[in-house]
């Protein structure tokens, strides 16, 4: 859906009031989270891409992270009653804020939005019509990236692979790229897995452990259509950090004390050790010698492979001494 007609559906929400009686008359099937935190010009587009929706028995809980502009007052002036939003005051702490949002909802079926991202109109009935008919859990889909303006981009991360089943080695070497926006799952699996960890040490990769914890837990069920854009922006999350090798090596250190399989386990560890010479490599291109060394010894300690450590170290090292 191009971003002009997202944003002409974003005017029509805060000019109409829908007859939804029949919609509210039932207990919503699919809760939606979003948190936000001052977001006031792009997430009318996601709330549009909700209400477009071609299933309609949702409900929509923002949860606001204290705003300072006018994101709270615009989400308010939505005639919808099936969106409504919690103001909490500004933690930075996303999965508490996610996992606040699904305890305020009732729904089944859980699901998860960016604020500045955007579904495709189908996504919901897709993903309820093939839970429903293979009697899975938890399903996911592709995605794809755009700009500020809503232009598709490359993708960052390759290309999209639907893997299906018990799909944790994948997810784990990153072969299976999970969305978290594009995720569908059922309430009870949410609280079985303990919701999202909100530890600050899994700030910005809190979404990555989840989904370890979701593939561990559970069968996946892949759809191969795209379900989301998700939008990359100066102010996007993931943009404004530096040290995403560190982030992604604390997830793996997390998500190794709570798995219980041996041969996961050394998968994991074998991962963490990667992430940590990545780390290292990261230090010495930035001249922070003394993390640089920290991140080498502890990689070399946990296994890391030695072709791996010397490239990190010449790639370091070259990037800010080129010949």
């Amino acid at each position: 859906m191009s971003i002009q007609i997202l944003s002409t559906l974003s005017n029509n929400l805060l000019l109409r009031e829908p007859d939804q009686e029949n919609i509210l008359s039932v207990q919503p099937l699919v809760t939606i989270v979003i948190p936000t935190y001052n977001r006031s010009l792009l997430i009318q587009d996601t709330i549009a891409s909700v209400v477009a929706q071609t299933y309609s028995n949702w409900e929509l809980i923002i949860v606001d992270d204290g705003s300072t502009d006018s994101t709270v007052d615009m989400v308010r002036s939505i005639k919808d009653k099936r969106v409504r939003i919690i103001e909490f005051p500004h933690c930075g702490n996303i999965a508490m804020l996610r996992n606040i949002g699904v305890k305020s909802g009732s729904g089944q079926w859980i699901a998860f939005l960016d604020s500045d991202d955007t579904w495709v109109p189908q996504k919901l009935e897709l993903q309820l019509a093939a839970l429903q008919k293979d009697a899975k859990q938890w399903c996911y889909g592709g995605f794809e990236l755009m700009n500020e303006t809503g232009t598709a981009i490359p993708s960052k991360s390759g290309t999209y692979h639907p893997f299906s089943g018990w799909i944790l080695p994948k997810v784990i070497t990153y072969e299976a790229s999970v969305a978290t926006c594009s995720v569908m799952l059922l309430r009870s699996l949410f609280d079985e897995i303990g919701g999202f960890n909100s530890d600050a040490g899994l700030f910005c990769r809190e979404d990555y452990e989840f989904v370890l914890r979701l593939a561990m837990h559970a069968e996946a069920l892949a759809l191969t259509s795209v379900l989301v854009r998700v939008r990359d922006h100066p102010g996007r999350t993931t943009n404004t950090f530096t040290n995403g090798p560190e982030r992604t090596a604390n997830v793996y250190g997390f998500f190794y004390r709570s798995c219980n399989d041996n041969s996961i386990k050394k998968l994991v560890h074998r991962q963490y050790a990667h992430h940590l010479a990545e780390a290292a490599e990261k230090n010495l291109y930035k001249k922070n010698y003394l993390r640089a060394i920290k991140y080498f010894a502890k990689a070399i300690a946990n296994g890391d492979k030695p072709r791996h450590l010397l490239s990190s170290f010449k790639h370091g090292f070259i990037k800010h001494n080129p010949l």
